[in-house]
């Protein structure tokens, strides 16, 4: 298998037309019918159902659609940064970042990186919430943050644990809590509490672990948001209270934050993809264990 014959699969599979991808590649219609044969034959797999009217992929040729887009997407990936090294001397990484980020800490932790590595270039970027690995897996970035509630038995990438954040109850500054040295679970079981609504993949990752506790001691949970900004607008709105993970130190404007006992605390974790031996990443790991430890 070659990287030709994946990239003709490739085009095939998005224009569902032979004639079209062969002309999307500069070359002939045998030629590109030939290729997705040869691959066809040394998988011994029926890609597409084709006919003289139509081509579209079987469910084994759909599945392999998303690796074979992933692969090249490595394989260009590995390509540009042997380039970028090669024509600049520089190594360039692209850090993943979440909401709510500590900046003060991040800074540090680029200032630490280059002061070993002055010719490297980092990029900062914001971390989907839909999927977040796949942030790492498509080669968006490098390295980035996760939490232990986001990953299940994952063995294509590496997590080193950093530390861990506790639970707080986030409330409007005039709210009657907001100076409470503490709250228990049991202190929320009159009170709005807001959660994750069907589409909040970003609440439900940071709030599971409390979610759960918060379920086990009979607290209503009737007032799920929309998406982060809302759940956030809410609060400052006095319209209901949120449970989120957060550094002793960071504050959010404009709210309260008040320490919530009795939730275990949430697991931050920095991960890289398994097969990217770069020498600075141990040293970006090390580097991160020594700024957030």
């Amino acid at each position: 298998m070659t990287l030709y014959q994946l990239e003709c699969f490739v085009q095939v599979a998005e224009q569902l037309s032979f004639v079209r991808a062969a002309e999307k590649m500069c070359i002939s219609q045998p030629a590109i019918t030939y290729q997705i044969r040869s691959l066809e034959k040394e998988m011994d797999v029926v890609l597409f159902e084709r006919n003289t009217r139509h081509c579209r992929l079987t469910m084994a040729g759909q599945t392999f659609y998303y690796d074979a887009v992933q692969l090249l997407s490595f394989s260009q990936h590995a390509v540009k940064k042997a380039q970028d090294i090669h024509n600049t001397n520089k190594s360039h990484f692209r850090v993943g970042i979440r909401k709510l980020s500590d900046y003060d800490l991040l800074a540090q932790f680029v200032e630490k990186f280059y002061e070993q590595y002055p010719a490297s270039e980092i990029d900062i970027l914001s971390q989907s919430d839909l999927k977040p690995l796949d942030d790492l897996r498509t080669n968006r970035i490098d390295i980035g943050f996760f939490y232990n509630s986001e990953h299940r038995n994952c063995t294509d990438i590496s997590f080193e644990p950093l530390y861990k954040l506790n639970y707080y109850v986030l409330m409007a500054k005039n709210h009657p809590l907001s100076k409470s040295e503490s709250l228990t679970i049991s202190d929320l079981k009159h009170l709005p509490i807001i959660t994750a609504g069907a589409d909040e993949t970003y609440l439900s990752s940071v709030q599971e672990p409390a979610i759960s506790e918060l379920i086990k001691a009979g607290v209503p949970l009737n007032f799920p948001a929309s998406s982060f900004e809302s759940a956030m607008i809410a609060v400052r709105s006095g319209k209901g209270m949120l449970i989120m993970p957060m550094l002793e130190a960071s504050q959010v404007q404009g709210m309260s934050k008040v320490p919530l006992i009795g939730c275990p605390p949430l697991q931050v974790e920095i991960g890289w993809m398994i097969q990217d031996t770069r020498r600075e990443i141990p040293k970006f790991v090390e580097i991160a264990k020594k700024i957030y430890c």
